[in-house]
């Protein structure tokens, strides 16, 4: 999506709570993975209307596997999972290989 269409959508109407879920395929189950650690790392910085917004999102999304998905099990994970979030060394420049895992 463009910026342009992007703000103009965004000027329309405040964001809300959508009643979709995301498709994909099981090979791109760990780019959904890295997009949502990504917003772990990243959600002290977020404002907290729109905090409060992702979590009542995150409750209704459809998931492959049934499990806990209340809002407040999904708070409780947030506030807590992300004091344990750690420092990962800076990604290889473009051309390098990423360090193998131990």
């Amino acid at each position: 999506m463009n910026e342009t269409f992007r703000s103009k959508r965004a000027a329309e109407r405040p964001p809300q709570v959508e009643y979709k879920t995301v498709k994909y395929r099981p090979a791109q189950e760990h780019l959904l993975r890295r997009l949502g650690e990504a917003l772990v790392v990243q959600w002290d910085a977020l404002p907290d209307d729109l905090q409060d917004l992702l979590i009542d999102q995150a409750a209704v999304v459809q998931d492959r596997e049934e499990a806990p998905h209340a809002t407040g099990d999904i708070e409780s994970f947030i506030r807590t999972v992300k004091v344990a979030a750690i420092a990962k060394s800076a990604p290889a420049s473009a051309g390098e290989a990423e360090p193998t895992p131990k």
